[in-house]
């Protein structure tokens, strides 16, 4: 191949590789930058409304409860953040009242294990135990003497929300559960707290309560800064 060939080629050959490894840096920078400032992509599924009462609404709809066996239901489902179908399951001795702890068997996958029962559960219970004639051995009961099913709880909470004007997307069983989530964290509970309260196996279940309170994050954000440590 002649000198002045093998030059141009040569020289062709550097200028190829010289524009690649720019167009290589080029798109490590522009990488570097997009992800810096990455936006959620459009696709990316929204984490699910929670519906929930807030204290007040749970306040007034307690106060419109009168049968026994309803307030004695109602408490525990909001103390313990219970499902439907995990009132259902409770049985009389799932309830240890001298010692005022209670076991609260779970489902979906949830940690089931014994709780304290506040002094007022144990009273309504008490009271609402003194007004049974029968043997059956569930803690909560129907007419027909065997556990409620899922469409009386809806029916309950239709009736007495009703009563204690609750907004009508508000008047689900389920909102209970999800109101002593967000209350806790409201009283300054953290996560794990919640988390064990409401028994969830995994702690990122918890975590969306988060998005409905800020009283945890303030305190701990005082009590953090208020540091040496933080310059």
């Amino acid at each position: 191949m002649p000198e002045n060939e093998a030059k141009r080629c040569f020289m062709r050959s550097l200028s190829y590789w010289s524009h690649k490894t720019l167009e290589s840096n080029m798109s490590l920078r522009h990488n570097s930058y997009t992800v810096g400032l990455m936006k959620p992509r459009q696709d990316t599924t929204p984490p699910p409304e929670i519906t929930f009462l807030t204290q007040d609404e749970v306040r007034r709809l307690f106060a419109v409860i009168t049968s026994k066996r309803d307030r004695a239901l109602f408490q525990l489902a909001y103390h313990h953040g219970l499902r439907a179908s995990e009132v259902s399951l409770l049985q009389r001795e799932d309830v240890h009242e001298k010692q005022g702890r209670i076991y609260i068997p779970r489902v979906k996958g949830s940690i089931a294990k014994t709780y304290p029962l506040q002094p007022e559960d144990v009273r309504l219970v008490r009271a609402y135990l003194r007004t049974r004639e029968d043997d059956s051995p569930y803690l909560l009961i129907s007419t027909r003497g065997i556990p409620l099913e899922r469409r009386s709880y809806w029916d309950l909470m239709q009736k007495y929300g009703q009563v204690a004007d609750i907004p009508k997307p508000k008047r689900r069983f389920h909102a209970l559960r999800h109101a002593i989530a967000v209350h806790l964290l409201d009283a300054g509970a953290d996560v794990a707290f919640v988390q064990d309260r409401l028994g969830h196996a995994n702690i990122q279940n918890t975590m969306v309560y988060m998005r409905y309170t800020t009283v945890t994050r303030d305190a701990q954000t005082r009590h953090l800064f208020a540091s040496h440590k933080i310059v």
